[in-house]
């Protein structure tokens, strides 16, 4: 046999070795759970693990997670030829970029509005009373402040994390998302609730808060109500979802449109007759 320019010659003992050597990491990587498929797993295991919310009755409770939903807003950007759904939680996002590190709920972590209304680890939230965590049972009444803080089914015995919401230093984009999970407690993270008209709000401070109400929930550091923004539609690891923000959206007669309507879901029979 001759050897000239035409034949092909490879590095055969060099291939062998290499895809031994990928062969022999990818089996390290796997008993490691390093893989980006098991990472994905297991993201999604703690974060879609499902959770009963605790059944607080007529009123919504200290100490009890709930879920905020958007019940006034479509579930689905456009429908063909479907019924459309209603209702978006707000919901903790983890990105794709993300999981490679992270696979839970961790501090930064930003916040959407996702049609999954099944309560789990990245939709419920405990309703902690502003001036004492132990407060346990008693009626969230209208004008009185309160954290969200998520619920880490995966690890409860972490460091507890609350939606923050993160006021801009200079002039923003409007398709800012400023919400986000936050290991500092300040006055960023507190929040308050209003009656939906603004004919009952100066009689209604003070009442309880009722579970599957119709209301408006403010941030008190912007001053301003929750609000859907659904022109901001984005692909995540669990559909798509719609960005969350703070802002005012005030019809001509004084009245705050759908954008701005939020209900506190506290059991499954309520969600059950949204």
């Amino acid at each position: 046999m001759t050897y000239n320019n035409s034949v092909l010659v490879g590095n055969w003992a060099e291939e062998r070795l290499k895809n031994e050597y990928e062969f022999k990491l990818f089996l390290r990587k796997r008993e490691r759970r390093e893989l980006l498929l098991q990472k994905s797993r297991t993201l999604f295991s703690n974060l879609l693990k499902e959770e009963p919310l605790l059944i607080s009755g007529t009123y919504v409770l200290y100490g009890f997670n709930v879920q905020v939903v958007a019940s006034d807003m479509p579930a689905k950007p456009k429908v063909v030829a479907a019924k459309q759904k209603y209702g978006l939680a707000m919901s903790i996002l983890v990105r794709e970029r993300q999981v490679d590190y992270m696979q839970n709920i961790s501090d930064g972590c930003l916040m959407t509005l996702s049609p999954i209304l099944t309560p789990c680890c990245r939709n419920s939230f405990l309703i902690v009373s502003a001036w004492d965590d132990h407060k346990r049972g008693d009626q969230l009444k209208y004008g009185d402040e309160f954290l969200l803080q998520a619920e880490n089914y995966a690890d409860p015995k972490a460091p507890p994390l609350y939606v923050r919401y993160a006021p801009a230093g200079a002039p923003e984009p409007k398709d800012r998302m400023p919400l986000r999970l936050s290991a500092v407690r300040d006055s960023n993270c507190r929040f308050t609730t209003m009656p939906l008209l603004p004919c009952d709000r100066l009689e209604g401070l003070g009442s309880p808060v009722k579970t599957g109400a119709r209301l408006i929930i403010k941030n008190l550091v912007a001053d301003k109500s929750l609000c859907v923004m659904y022109q901001n539609w984005m692909q995540t690891f669990f559909g798509a979802e719609c960005g969350v923000n703070c802002a005012n959206y005030i019809d001509i007669h004084g009245r705050n449109t759908a954008e701005n309507i939020f209900t506190l879901v506290s059991d499954v029979e309520t969600k059950t007759k949204n």
